[in-house]
């Protein structure tokens, strides 16, 4: 932390969202800033998760009612960052204009999956997203994701052929086997580890393929794959299999986390070749209804190549997102 910072920020973030409000917090402070934490939404606890969910109006309320008594009565920033903002609303960003130099916003999400960061969106000083397509229709700067973890200290031998480390919904699933048909590979024929979250997505996962569940079963878990074996299985992978959730056109940070160890992609998201952190090497777009014979062909062609190695951290992501750095434009 800066021993002593010339410059305060509140940023507001959904807190239990992976290591998110750390790895934030830990870049804004390496810009100079002494920074204090709220919540996106309150009440901070699973009630508070679900009404937010359901986009009711009395967490926007709550919320405001919060982050005004805990965080603004006699407090002024040089910045306010707001990163997703669920239960943020218009009425919130007038009071805290009152009390910061300057308002940014950052959706890593997609509209189309959650529509909060439009609802507040008017009133910032800047606001920016991850998504290609609410970008181009909004015209908002596209900030892309990044890789939490810097590069290894050296670089790891292949070890694996294809991998997919995903937490189990949408159309995950169907697409992993979808890619792994296509390549005449059985769940065994590398590393594959599916976590379901909790009782009720497992159940409805299930009823939505039970056919798959059935193929797949032995590699359903119940626990997430621990953070250390997850970048060492990712930076000993060939390829590594990865799903862009369907409403969001973003790239996800499992593709900046490949990136960063030399691992090649299978993805969904044809948006990966506009972006212009990668390059051809790096990934294969497949759709769940691709030719086969194409996607095998393009693994022929790359397999066993290291592509170059480019860590895109959390810093880059910020920078961007003050405004204080040009995103660099892709295609």
């Amino acid at each position: 932390m800066n021993a002593n910072p010339s410059k305060n920020c509140l940023l507001i973030i959904p807190r239990t969202f992976y290591s998110f409000s750390k790895m934030f917090r830990t870049a804004l402070e390496s810009l100079g800033y002494d920074v204090i934490e709220a919540n996106e939404e309150y009440p901070e606890n699973a009630l508070g998760k679900i009404m937010g969910k359901l986009d009711l109006e009395i967490v926007r309320k709550t919320t405001r009612r919060v982050v005004n008594k805990r965080f603004l009565q006699g407090k002024s920033y040089d910045l306010v960052v707001i990163i997703k903002g669920r239960g943020v609303g218009k009425q919130l960003v007038q009071d805290l204009k009152r009390h910061a130099r300057k308002l940014v916003g950052y959706h890593f999400d997609a509209l189309a999956y959650d529509r909060a960061t439009a609802r507040w969106s008017e009133g910032m000083d800047r606001i920016s997203t991850f998504d290609y397509r609410d970008a181009e229709e909004r015209g908002w700067p596209l900030v892309e994701l990044f890789s939490a973890q810097p590069p290894l200290e050296q670089n790891l031998p292949i070890q694996i052929g294809f991998s997919a480390i995903l937490r189990n919904h949408s159309n995950r699933l169907a697409y992993l086997d979808a890619v792994t048909r296509a390549l005449d590979l059985k769940p065994d024929d590398g590393f594959f580890y599916i976590f379901e979250q909790n009782t009720f997505s497992l159940a409805r996962n299930f009823l939505r393929h039970p056919s798959l569940y059935w193929r797949w079963r032995k590699k359903i878990h119940r626990s997430p794959l621990p953070y250390d074996e997850y970048r060492r299985v990712l930076a000993t992978s060939d390829f590594t299999i990865d799903y862009a959730h369907d409403k969001q056109s973003g790239l996800t940070m499992r593709s900046f986390e490949a990136l960063a160890v030399g691992a090649k992609l299978i993805t969904n998201n044809p948006n990966i070749v506009r972006s212009s952190h990668f390059q051809t090497i790096h990934a294969i777009v497949f759709e769940r209804n691709g030719d086969p014979a194409l996607l095998k062909r393009e693994v022929m062609k790359r397999q066993s190549e290291r592509p170059p190695i480019k860590w895109r951290s959390v810093t880059d992501c910020v920078l961007e997102i003050l405004g204080e750095r040009i995103p660099p434009q892709g295609v």
